[in-house]
């Protein structure tokens, strides 16, 4: 709790790296560091800096049980990327057992210029041998009406059938995770990697996770990602959609966008974080998401 305090008080803008190493350290948040670090470094000038003021790159209760850091780097003039978001949070759980839940968020949203879906990354951990897991490639129009879609980037790309392969390597531990949210369910892509990791509460639970995080699950995210970074990054589809299939695909994201930001953000921060700081964190985040 101290080293909690500790870093709460400080008011310098920090990077990912050092947000990371001011929390306890967990396996997935070292995963999602290099796949962050990888996004980041592949993208290169199609990333601007970071506008994120200091209190939104690192911020924490008063208490000092929750701390938490989000960057958004703006994409480029002419590129096809949106916005890069990340979501780093860490809450102490009242109580005084050292329960805790952590969750870790990578998202790159394209723009109008390209058809292509979305990143989405997501683990949650609360406890230290459980782990919620969503890795997708976020689609942008609706799939049945537009089957060749769901060739191009999802059976095409090979997505899909790596997807099956590497979640039937968490077997026995996982299971598929469904969200309480029908919204939130209905969004996902039918190549989506959703599961929830269960490694048991007895001796040997927490390294058996570990092991699963560092192995099969790294390569999984750092696959997903590979994917994503060649066959949608580029914003090479959409190119024959009409004006206005296009205005109605840009329409959608910011629907799906604000419901995302109500369900999950606006909802959920205010249960981690003091009123302020929750309202503070999700007023950037809406400005990413909203384009504004």
């Amino acid at each position: 709790m101290a080293a909690v305090r500790s870093a709460a008080a400080s008011a310098s803008r920090v990077s990912r790296e050092e947000a990371v190493a001011r929390m306890p350290p967990l396996a997935h948040r070292e995963v999602m560091l290099a796949v962050a670090g990888e996004a980041e470094a592949r993208l290169g000038a199609r990333l601007l800096p970071s506008e994120v003021p200091a209190d939104v790159a690192w911020f924490g209760n008063a208490a000092g049980d929750a701390v938490g850091s989000v960057d958004v780097r703006r994409g480029a003039p002419g590129s096809s990327i949106a916005f890069m978001l990340e979501a780093w949070f860490h809450r102490e759980l009242p109580g005084g057992g050292g329960g805790a839940i952590d969750i870790t968020a990578l998202i790159v949203n394209l723009n109008g210029a390209t058809d292509a879906p979305h990143l989405v990354m997501e683990f949650i951990q609360g406890g230290p041998a459980s782990l919620i897991v969503l890795l997708d490639l976020l689609p942008r129009v609706d799939l049945p009406l537009h089957p060749s879609y769901i060739h191009r980037y999802y059976a095409a790309t090979g997505l899909d059938a790596r997807a099956r392969r590497r979640v039937a390597g968490l077997v026995p531990q996982s299971r598929p995770y469904v969200s309480p949210s029908l919204l939130v369910r209905s969004l996902w892509s039918p190549a989506a990697v959703v599961a929830d990791v269960q490694c048991g509460e007895g001796p040997g639970g927490a390294a058996a996770l570990d092991g699963i995080v560092r192995g099969e699950l790294a390569a999984t995210a750092m696959d997903v990602l590979g994917v994503w970074l060649e066959h949608c990054a580029g914003g090479g589809g959409g190119g024959e959609m009409e004006a206005a299939e296009r205005e109605r695909m840009v329409a959608r994201d910011r629907k799906v966008a604000a419901a995302e930001l109500e369900v999950n953000l606006a909802a959920n921060l205010p249960r981690m974080f003091d009123a302020g700081v929750a309202d503070r964190v999700v007023a950037e985040i809406r400005k990413a998401f909203m384009g504004s």
